[in-house]
């Protein structure tokens, strides 16, 4: 792989719906929702009761690897969400829109190590721009969702994996290597469909297959196509693929489930026939530290990649405090890749206001 085609997919992988998860720890995570919020008017409140939801969150976060170059590295991501639930707006038979927005500053350790996991789920290109648009519609037990979509908001992902930092523990490295995206900071236009049952859930999706936009809005229609989808049973384990009309085939599956209360477990692996990883790999688990902090969670994760290059493996451990509408999450990750190994130490700020 040559470096400017490498460069491509660390700007892809910094970048990590059905698995709606309010204990994700990032903004740019499937549905992310905060506990509280800072700011809480009477108008808001309002707004929220009549169907329409604005939401602001800021993410802050410093790496320090004493063994790099750039031993301190500072980034940050404000997310502005609005949502209008047109069945309480206009009709019942109507759906949900969605609009969503970034401001991303700083850089990421990832930008040196040149890894593919990504140690930030939240590190990307500096930019103001759009991200998702679409229109959720739902057709008897079915539901539609049309517009300006990213598949790492419905796909491949294990919410047990979303309190971690890591871009991987969002939709995996592999995804976001092979491919290159729709994954975050861009989305492209897209259709995707589920429907969901008590024991069986499916869900598949058509996406342009290119990336071509200014600050998020596409700018063309590529000549590529990716098509992806995924059948979940007792909304634990999962079996899906994906087929991109340039850059091959993968078949993943997943297991993501609570095994008692407090305590939950994820693992996926998947395989490729074409693309910069042929292998991943991915485990960990989730918990409550106890009574004394029933909000607060811990968590510690382990990806593995088989690259065109060599093994990549990164472990990471975390713990999410929870301070109503403040978020502080210590985090410790040691990536080991063919040339070096590194061990980072980070903390991130997350305030929803």
């Amino acid at each position: 792989m040559g470096t400017a085609t490498r460069a491509l997919v660390v700007i892809a992988v910094g970048a990590s719906s059905a698995h709606a998860d309010e204990l994700a720890t990032s903004p740019a995570r499937p549905d992310y929702e905060a506990s509280e919020k800072l700011l809480m008017w009477t108008a808001r409140h309002d707004l929220e009761e009549r169907g329409v939801t604005i939401d602001g969150t800021y993410a802050s976060e410093v790496f320090f690897a004493p063994d790099l170059d750039d031993q301190l590295v500072l980034g940050g991501l404000f997310t502005a969400e609005i949502d209008v639930e047109l069945d309480k707006l206009v009709s019942r038979k109507l759906g949900r829109i969605h609009v969503s927005a970034f401001a991303i500053h700083g850089k990421g350790i990832t930008e040196e190590l040149m890894d593919i996991h990504g140690t930030s789920g939240n590190t990307a290109p500096k930019d103001l721009r759009v991200f998702e648009a679409w229109l959720d519609q739902p057709l008897g037990p079915a539901t539609l969702r049309a517009g300006l979509l990213s598949a790492d908001q419905e796909f491949v992902l294990a919410d047990q994996g979303q309190t971690l930092l890591g871009a991987t523990f969002g939709i995996t490295s592999q995804f976001s290597a092979n491919l290159l995206g729709p994954v975050y900071p861009v989305a492209t236009p897209g259709l995707t469909g589920r429907y969901e049952s008590e024991r069986i859930d499916v869900r598949a999706g058509v996406y342009d297959g290119a990336q071509e936009n200014s600050h998020g809005i596409p700018t063309a229609v590529g000549d590529s196509h990716l098509a992806i989808g995924e059948v979940e049973y007792a909304k634990a384990f999962m079996v899906g693929g994906w087929h991109h009309s340039e850059r091959g085939n993968a078949l993943y599956v997943v297991l993501d489930t609570e095994v008692v209360e407090g305590l939950g477990v994820f693992a996926r692996a998947g395989y490729s026939t074409a693309g910069f990883v042929s292998t991943y790999i991915d485990v960990g688990i989730r918990a409550t530290p106890g009574s004394w902090r029933p909000e607060d969670l811990i968590s510690v994760g382990m990806a593995f990649a088989r690259t065109e290059t060599g093994a990549e493996t990164v472990v990471e451990a975390t713990y999410e405090l929870q301070v109503r509408w403040l978020t502080i999450q210590p985090d410790v990750q040691l990536m080991m890749l063919p040339d070096r190994n590194a061990l980072m130490f980070a903390t991130r700020l997350t305030v929803a206001i």
